[in-house]
């Protein structure tokens, strides 16, 4: 939200006829500029949506992550988002919502055979901490007693041609004795 800064247009028609005014409230203009930027990050900073670095850092403080050198500004925001919104009950239901907002809404499928205790999850993470976040909704939302088998399976398409060279090299060894 950068806002147009005009100091003059806020004096009465009679005030701004006199330079001296008119001067040092152009000269303060950018000090106004400053200030709208100002709030405006704060604002942005409020909600994790709009957050910049600082702001995901102040999120991570309170939720107590430590982020490592190779997340993005995404992978750090999404974790963020995990974490925060975690006072679901934990239902399959609310399994899946955790699920969906990890992977999406068609990058997971889940195989239930609850006669033999037992779960499959397989995902297609392909972003940095998506799995270590897997692993911790996983620990903290599946009951003891069940067994979790989880696969991550990200899918690879590769164009381009291949090129086979190959050589042959005929040597004969010619010995001469007296």
């Amino acid at each position: 939200m950068v806002r147009e800064v005009e100091l003059v247009s806020y004096l009465p028609e009679f005030l701004a006829e006199y330079k001296e005014i008119s001067a040092a409230l152009e000269t303060e203009n950018p000090e106004f500029i400053l200030v709208w930027n100002a709030t405006d990050r704060t604002l942005r900073n409020e909600f994790i949506e709009t957050a910049d670095e600082y702001g995901i850092s102040r999120f991570e403080k309170i939720l107590n992550i430590l982020p490592s050198k190779e997340d993005t500004l995404e992978s750090r925001r999404a974790r963020v988002y995990s974490r925060w919104f975690n006072s679901i009950p934990c239902t399959l239901k609310a399994f899946i919502a955790k699920l969906i907002s990890i992977c999406g809404k068609s990058n997971f499928s889940i195989v239930k055979d609850y006669l033999n205790y037992n779960i499959k999850i397989a995902v297609g993470l392909e972003m940095f901490g998506q799995i270590e976040e897997l692993e911790r909704i996983i620990e903290t939302m599946i009951p003891c007693n069940m067994t979790v088998n989880s696969v991550n399976k990200i899918q690879c398409v590769s164009e381009g041609k291949s090129l086979i060279g190959s050589g042959i090299g005929i040597s004969e060894i010619i010995v001469i004795r007296n």
